[in-house]
């Protein structure tokens, strides 16, 4: 394509008067060319956007980060259900919390969830805690679980 453009810049100066083209119609050909490889070819930091975000992405992509401590010697089973209207999800997101740890669920759409707090001691799951919580956009909730 290069060439091409490189073509028509030399070559209509040229076709245009009956005089041989000289030096000055030449570089002026070449001027023209590169103006128009400026605006043809596209940024290369246009191409990249994805690569950087900006800060406030959080809240264009309305989403939110929660973590539960899990302060207790029971390994806990935490499950969230996100609200849609009148209705919860089908599925889950669900945490598997060790004693004494935390685990982290990133990049959730903020709104409103309902969530289960189970323990699992030798098999048996018993609900200790239910409720609903709502997560605004950029939030980074941190909920401790306390037996």
């Amino acid at each position: 394509m290069k060439t091409l453009l490189l073509f028509t810049a030399i070559a209509i100066p040229a076709l245009s008067t009956a005089q041989p083209p000289n030096a000055s119609n030449i570089l002026e050909g070449g001027k023209t060319l590169i103006e128009l490889i400026r605006v043809i070819k596209p940024q290369r930091n246009a191409l990249n956007t994805t690569a950087y975000q900006s800060p406030d992405s959080c809240s264009q992509k309305r989403i939110a980060d929660i973590s539960f401590k899990n302060k207790t010697d029971k390994t806990m089973i935490v499950s969230l259900f996100y609200r849609a209207g009148n209705v919860y999800e089908q599925l889950p997101s669900s945490l598997l919390l060790s004693p004494a740890t935390q685990e982290s669920l990133y990049e959730l759409r903020a709104g409103i969830y309902k969530y289960k707090i189970e323990s699992d001691s030798s098999g048996q799951r018993k609900i200790l805690h239910g409720g609903e919580l709502k997560l605004a956009p950029c939030e980074k909730a941190v909920k401790d679980i306390r037996g």
